[in-house]
């Protein structure tokens, strides 16, 4: 597939600066991300652009974010997206910046009814189109450099088709009157608050909720200590220790003998462990 390769953000300025000279208003966005999978924290990787003439992969790994705000906060820009909610949490949380000016189409599909509501499978009954689906890429490490050109061809199939989905979809969506429900949810979506609030790390972990508040105590400095040496080693914090473990640790001491760390943890165990230790006295 031809597109854009954009990694530097005199790339990305000059590319705006034509855009908004030649009178263009709207583009087809999506990101791919590291998420906790292959190392620690959330970061944005990779962003996809089709802007009805061009194919574009933005390099965010070499653009400051100041840069990046310029194609993300700019409200001048409709950006047609798909299921945009985990892509502005995302952004918002781990680099402070927010995607204005969105037209998500996700809405519709709860709204039109379709059977299958993910976005190959939306393309596929509007526009007939059927987009090989790869699920080693729902996996994919993002975050590695040079991207293959097969994940590059994938990561671009989500953007492709999303400016002649969209004109479908608002069609059909005005002929059955269900046009201003769909723009009171992409409103809703614009301006929800996506800052996740701190205590949401200990509260999302199945079981924390049942722990009594001494053990709630106990529990947050085990799980601390887990973030403490996942980023140390830049690894996934469930790498470190597993999600049940840590409920295990906190309701029995002796289940510390009984962890095993993985190969990759190249911190001293006997460091950790002792902090385990003395966390749940």
């Amino acid at each position: 597939m031809n597109y854009i390769s954009i990694d530097n953000k005199a790339g990305l300025r000059s590319y705006l600066e034509k855009f908004e000279d030649k009178g263009l208003h709207i583009i087809a966005l999506d990101i791919e991300a590291e998420s906790n999978l292959h190392a620690y924290g959330e970061k944005l990787c990779l962003i996809q652009i089709f802007d009805g003439v061009n194919s574009l992969i933005i390099d965010p790994l070499k653009i400051d974010n100041y840069t990046l705000k310029l194609l993300f906060e700019n409200t001048d820009i409709l950006k047609v997206m798909y299921d945009a909610g985990s892509d502005l949490s995302l952004l918002k949380n781990s680099a402070d910046i927010e995607i204005k000016s969105i037209l998500d189409l996700r809405p519709a599909a709860e709204l039109l009814n379709y059977d299958k509501k993910d976005l190959h499978s939306v393309i596929a009954f509007e526009l007939g189109i059927f987009l090989e689906k790869k699920r080693k890429y729902q996996k994919h490490n993002w975050k590695n450099r040079p991207v293959s050109e097969n994940a590059i061809d994938y990561a671009l199939n989500d953007v492709k088709y999303l400016l002649a989905l969209k004109d479908v979809i608002l069609a059909k969506l005005y002929a059955k009157k269900l046009l201003e429900p769909f723009l009171l949810k992409n409103l809703q979506i614009q301006n929800k608050n996506y800052t996740r609030d701190p205590e949401d790390k200990y509260r999302k972990i199945s079981g924390y909720s049942r722990l009594r508040d001494d053990r709630k105590t106990v529990f947050r400095k085990v799980f601390d200590i887990r973030e403490k040496y996942a980023k140390l080693c830049n690894m996934p914090p469930h790498n470190v220790i597993q999600k049940n473990d840590l409920l295990k640790i906190v309701n029995d001491a002796n289940y510390i003998d009984d962890i095993r760390f993985p190969k990759r943890f190249s911190m001293n165990m006997q460091d950790i462990l002792h902090e385990l230790r003395t966390a749940i006295k």
